[in-house]
Formats: structure tokens, C-alpha cells, sequence
């Protein structure tokens, strides 16, 4: 009889707890960027994929994603469009730090390599509104980090740093940058290299090179790639 209570109390409580849990399952399509970016999580600080909903890539902002993908394979450097199964749990006891919706890959529908993830390393500059750079001590140079969207450098006397304010596929700018503030003996080269940067609105690149240009079109600093 005692066998027969618990039986039955156990058969209602897991019965109970059935009704409070529903979960409802949609698919949805979008693309992830070829970088990660530095999120917040109840975990503390991580590396989180962007999404973008839209059809046009040539955008300068994506989302944050903070949940994960089962059986998705991110790659640094390639965008991929992808459309997973989202299973949204509904409970009346789902803790705090828990999601409670779930993100499954279905199919990988697109993916091409992110022609901006060229940008990602360190460049020095070999000239300057096309006048060549005879200096070969305290070259100016650009490091650009497109996982924190910030650039460093130097103009060959001060260094400086900054964030990344727009990046497509062709154009870029930068917030205002901040700088140290040494007074070098000759100051030619740095007052019209941080001229140049700050004017640069597109780019190019074409093997180990990469070239700013101005709002007209003018050439305004040619890099090499560090090796």
C-alpha cells in the first residue's frame, strides 16, 4: 500500500512538472560573421559569434549572439549564412543563468571568405599622398584588430590608438584617435601621416599592399605588410 502512495506520488509530481514545461521549435535563417567579438555572458567576458539577419553584407554593424549553436563550426575569416532549428523552452522554473531557448544547426547554406578579414594585421607605411617615405627609422605604422574593432600605431614619433567607426568591403574610418604627446625633433612626417589617417574614408588591397584614399578618390597612404 506504502509502494502504491509513493508510486502515485511520484507519477502526479513528474506529471505536474510536464504541464509546467512546453517547448515550441521555428527555423530561422541568417548569417555569421567571420570574427567574433567580446560579450558580456552570466560567465562573465567572452567571445561571442555576430549574426545579421539581412540579405546585404555590406553593412558596419552586426549582433551580438550570445548563445551557442550545436553542431556549428565557426571559421575566422568566412562569413557563412546558415539556417538553424530554435526550440524555445516555456517553465515556470528555469534558472536565471539558463537559456531558455536552443539553437540547432540545419544546414550551412552559404559560406565565402570575408575579403575585409585581409585587413587584420600590422602595416607600414611606404608613402604619404604618394610622396615616398625616405625615413627608414620610426616608419609610421597601422595595426588594425577587427576582433575589438581598434586600431594601434605609431607616426613615427607618437604612439596612438583608436576604434574602427565604419568597415565594408571597400570603405573605412576611424573615431578620433588618442595619442601620446612627445615632441620629436623633426615633425614633418607624423603631423601629415595623422592628417592622412584621419581623412581616410576607403581602401584597397592588392597582395602584400593596402592603400587609403580620401573622400575624392586621392591616394592618401600606401602600406606594406609587416612580415
Amino acid at each position: 500500500m506504502t509502494f502504491t502512495k509513493t508510486f502515485l506520488s511520484l507519477l502526479l509530481i513528474t506529471t505536474l512538472c510536464v504541464s509546467c514545461i512546453s517547448t515550441k521549435s521555428t527555423s530561422t535563417t541568417f548569417w555569421v560573421n567571420s570574427k567574433k567579438t567580446d560579450c558580456n555572458t552570466g560567465a562573465g567576458k567572452t567571445q561571442c559569434l555576430q549574426i545579421h539577419k539581412g540579405h546585404d553584407l555590406n553593412i558596419t554593424e552586426w549582433t551580438p549572439f550570445h548563445s551557442s549553436i550545436e553542431n556549428f563550426a565557426f571559421e575566422l575569416g568566412y562569413l557563412q549564412k546558415i539556417k538553424v532549428k530554435k526550440t524555445s523552452l516555456k517553465t515556470t522554473h528555469t534558472p536565471f543563468d539558463t537559456s531558455s531557448t536552443t539553437y540547432k544547426l540545419v544546414k550551412v547554406l552559404e559560406k565565402k571568405q570575408d575579403p575585409k578579414i585581409i585587413l587584420h594585421d600590422i602595416w607600414a607605411a611606404t608613402s604619404i599622398n604618394r610622396n615616398v617615405i625616405k625615413a627608414k627609422n620610426n616608419t609610421p605604422t597601422l595595426e588594425i584588430n577587427l576582433t575589438k574593432m581598434q586600431v594601434f600605431g605609431t607616426d613615427g614619433c607618437n604612439n596612438f590608438t583608436g576604434s574602427i567607426r565604419n568597415l565594408t568591403a571597400n570603405t573605412i574610418m576611424f573615431n578620433t584617435l588618442a595619442s601620446t604627446r612627445k615632441m620629436c625633433l623633426d615633425m614633418q612626417i607624423p603631423d601629415i601621416y595623422n592628417k592622412a589617417l584621419i581623412n581616410s574614408v576607403s581602401y584597397k588591397h592588392e597582395s602584400l599592399n593596402l592603400f587609403f584614399y580620401d573622400a575624392n578618390g586621392r591616394e592618401t597612404i600606401h602600406f606594406k605588410k609587416v612580415d
